[in-house]
């Protein structure tokens, strides 16, 4: 076997793991000293079956791979759901690593995916998910949305409540200490104390997706990175999408500021009359703001759009666009600075208005989109929250 490429085979796994814990190793390291990090990849040193000397010119590894995360009986998902969340988290894995391979084949072992749904590890309950491979290099895509049309898009942040979600138990709550970021640009959100983590549901009447629950009171997140566009903060001309829905109460969905008192700043709010509001305000003040308006109110499930162009803010609602401003007096700047992080659920100063709803989707784009763009965005959102 050659160790060189073996080394290089699980050093990829490891890189396209972005939702948890990672080990090289056996079964037994599961949980060995209750300090692992959820969901977890456990990927088994592999077969492999050296090429003869006519026909085959790989050698060939056979996989055994888990993925794991503990279920409580007072866990607030149903187990189906659970597990097929953790399917999923797996399959994406996969799929980043079949992506990452010019010349692609692989073999699925029959019964390759599997799930054992509880069973007994050092005194806690776990589910997993167990994938059976063969590789020389691999060629099979096994998730079937549309998800790189918003990759060829290129995101600077992607939130996505079905997956990157790393979770704890607090209260008899599971709730989120970490959101990943799918763009690949490291842009995660985080909060490390407890009582300020946002719940994660595996339920939601309208679609059945998965989301973070904000409590309205103290909860929020903010980005690890300082600025997330290779250093710099958010650019001035910019796109977000969001799939949400509002409580009622006035608060914060997403906000960024320089801080400085005032200046520099926009957020995505929803305001005293229960729309959806975006604000933008240059260095002197000056601000331009729209919302969605009485007949858009942010606790109905739709996907949300707002651009920022020039000295134009615009707001879309499914590809319709409802409500544009322009501010002839808007400075020109390149962008929102990196003083203040980006916050999820709260101001960025964390003065007050705390978001009270539930967040399925927010991605965040570096330039303003044209309808054609926004079409694609939009249909793809719908498409998945069946909106």
């Amino acid at each position: 076997m050659s160790f060189n490429k073996l080394r290089e085979l699980t050093n990829r796994f490891e890189q396209k793991w972005i939702n948890g814990g990672f080990i090289f190793g056996y079964e037994n390291e599961i949980n060995e000293n209750h300090n692992n990090d959820y969901p977890l990849l456990l990927v088994l040193p592999p077969t492999s079956v050296l090429p003869t000397t006519e026909g085959d010119v790989q050698e060939e590894y056979s996989y055994e791979c888990l993925i794991v995360k503990p279920y409580h009986q007072n866990h607030a998902g149903s187990l189906d759901s659970v597990f097929t969340l953790l399917e999923q988290e797996a399959l994406g894995w996969l799929q980043r690593v079949l992506d990452s391979y010019a010349n692609k084949e692989v073999i699925l072992s029959p019964d390759s995916i599997s799930v054992e749904r509880e069973k007994e590890l050092y005194n806690d309950k776990l589910i997993q998910v167990r994938l059976s491979f063969t590789l020389n290099a691999f060629s099979h895509s096994f998730t079937f949305t549309d998800e790189s049309s918003i990759t060829n898009l290129s995101p600077l942040v992607w939130l996505r409540s079905d997956m990157g979600v790393k979770t704890s138990f607090s209260g008899g709550n599971e709730v989120v200490s970490k959101w990943i970021d799918q763009s690949g640009n490291g842009n995660h959100f985080e909060q490390a104390t407890a009582i300020k983590m946002p719940q994660f549901k595996y339920e939601i009447t309208e679609n059945n997706y998965p989301y973070l629950l904000f409590d309205g009171t103290n909860d929020f997140m903010t980005c690890v990175n300082g600025g997330i566009n290779s250093g710099s903060g958010i650019p001035k001309d910019h796109t977000i999408a969001w799939v949400a829905k509002g409580d009622s109460q006035e608060g914060y969905l997403l906000a960024k500021n320089d801080g400085i008192a005032n200046t520099r700043q926009f957020y995505i709010d929803i305001n005293a009359s229960n729309f959806w509001q975006t604000n933008y305000e240059d260095d002197d003040g000056d601000d331009a703001s729209v919302n969605s308006g009485s007949t858009h109110s942010s606790n109905t499930l739709s996907v949300f759009v707002a651009t920022f162009n020039n000295k134009t803010t615009k707001i879309y609602k499914d590809t319709t666009m409802i409500d544009s401003e322009t501010a002839p007096s808007f400075d020109s700047f390149s962008d929102y600075g990196s003083n203040r992080k980006l916050t999820l659920g709260a101001s960025s100063s964390l003065t007050a208005r705390f978001f009270k709803g539930s967040m399925q989707e927010i991605i965040i784009f570096g330039s303003a989109f044209e309808d054609g763009k926004i079409k694609e965005l939009t249909d793809y959102l719908k498409h998945k929250y069946s909106i």
